[in-house]
Formats: C-alpha cells, structure tokens, sequence
C-alpha cells in the first residue's frame, strides 16, 4: 500500500513503526483528516462521520453505500492470511465457507449461518480460549482493512464534487453529483481489480 494523500501517508509511516503487544484499546488517536473528513483509526476498525449534517439525495446529487461483502473473512481469503497454528489449509476452508454463503438468499437462515461463521472465526482470532487465536492474523486483517478502505477513500475523493459522509470497518458512503456516478464507480472497479474483493 502506498498513498498520494499525505495524511494516509503519515497514518501508514506511523504504523510501519510500531510493535503492537496488546489488541485491544491502543491507537485511540490514530487520526488522518482529508478534505475536514476525520478517518479515525482503531485495532477493531476504522470510523468515521459527518457531524450534526442531515446528508440527502436530490435531483443533482445520490448518497452511494459501499459495503465489501463479508470484508474481513474476504481479507483473510484474498491475502493468504490464517492462525498460523492452523497453516495455509486454513484459507482454502474459509473460501469454500464464503462460497458456500453466495449461495444461499441473504434473509435465510443457511446464509446469516454462514455469515456467523465466517464472521464468529475472525473475532474468535483475538480471543485467547479460541482455537483460532492468533493476534497476527487479527491484526493482519483489521490494520490492512483500514489502510485498503482508505485507499479506495483516497480514489473517490478526487471525483469532482464528491464528499465522504462516513466510513466504517467495511465499508464507506459517499454523497456525489449524480452526473459523476460512473466516475465514481470506475474508482471501485479499480480498487475491486486490485484487492480482488
């Protein structure tokens, strides 16, 4: 990952230099502000809103939701990453799981199953009594899932009129000129093609 956006930059650098001993409440204010949007950074995810704004669409402008299916199952899967007790095997089971979900209707019980397990194995990753605790992989997934989100972030904002109205641990929603719509779902193409999520 390398961004043109200096903030993201710095967030990056900085991250590039820790040693991270405890995964939960550290790096409470790990922030990169873009265009007065603040992107705040966390080991569980990455937030980040308008404030006191009422944001609507209208005949000029859409509200566009960008949610990754099952992103940080899918990060695991797309970059190879598993507990490594478990070993490489690990990532083939998970795709077959994720796989297995797009099969099913998203409002069936098979589907929100799957979904909790998919989900249950990622969270399970930072919990010591879990036979998937790893805080390697935890970390691999929610760290690279922020910086990746602001990759696609940084793309999207250089559509001209575009805002950032929040941004979450899987996804981000824009307010845009409708007439920019297919420039701003070319940024996503790109970063699809190139995250393989």
């Amino acid at each position: 990952i390398k961004f043109e956006t200096p903030q993201f930059q710095e967030v990056l650098d900085w991250l590039r230099k820790q040693s991270i001993t405890e995964t939960k409440g550290v790096f409470d204010k790990l922030r990169a502000t873009v265009n007065r949007f603040n992107f705040d950074f966390g080991l569980g995810g990455i937030h980040g809103s308008v404030k006191n704004e009422v944001i609507e669409s209208d005949d000029k402008h859409m509200i566009l939701d960008l949610d990754v299916q099952s992103y940080y199952p899918n990060l695991a899967i797309q970059n190879g990453f598993y507990p490594e007790h478990l070993g490489p095997q690990f990532v083939h089971i998970y795709k077959e799981l994720f796989e297995q979900r797009k099969k099913y209707d998203k409002k069936s019980a098979e589907n929100a199953m799957l979904k909790l397990a998919l989900n249950g194995v990622y969270g399970d990753s930072n919990n010591k009594f879990s036979v998937f605790y790893d805080p390697l992989f935890t970390m691999k997934i929610t760290l690279n899932g922020q910086l990746l989100l602001c990759l696609l972030a940084e793309q999207l904002m250089r559509v001209p009129g575009l805002q950032m109205v929040q941004v979450n641990t899987d996804g981000l929603t824009v307010l845009l000129p409708r007439n920019q719509e297919t420039n701003a779902r070319l940024c996503c193409r790109w970063w699809m093609d190139a995250t393989k999520m």
